[in-house]
């Protein structure tokens, strides 16, 4: 797990965001969308930009902090 407190996750949106994927907050959640066409019918499917997509939410702890999955280690370097 990647801990990230509020300016890493500023900096991870900046990063992150490409022609076919998108990262966004909504209230103090971090959402990861990338397009994906089966997202119609996935359950964390979510329509966004006229496309559908899965969507990963990622929530802050009672610390303040985001813990992103390892995966998205390479936006950091």
């Amino acid at each position: 797990m990647l801990k990230l407190n509020h300016s890493g996750v500023e900096v991870f949106i900046k990063r992150f965001n490409k022609k076919n994927q998108e990262s966004f907050w909504e209230n103090y959640n971090l959402f990861i969308w990338k397009k994906n066409p089966s997202g119609y019918t996935d359950k964390k499917g979510m329509f966004r930009n006229n496309s559908w997509g899965i969507a990963e939410t990622v929530s802050v702890n009672d610390k303040g902090i985001w813990d992103l999955p390892h995966k998205y280690v390479k936006y950091f370097k």
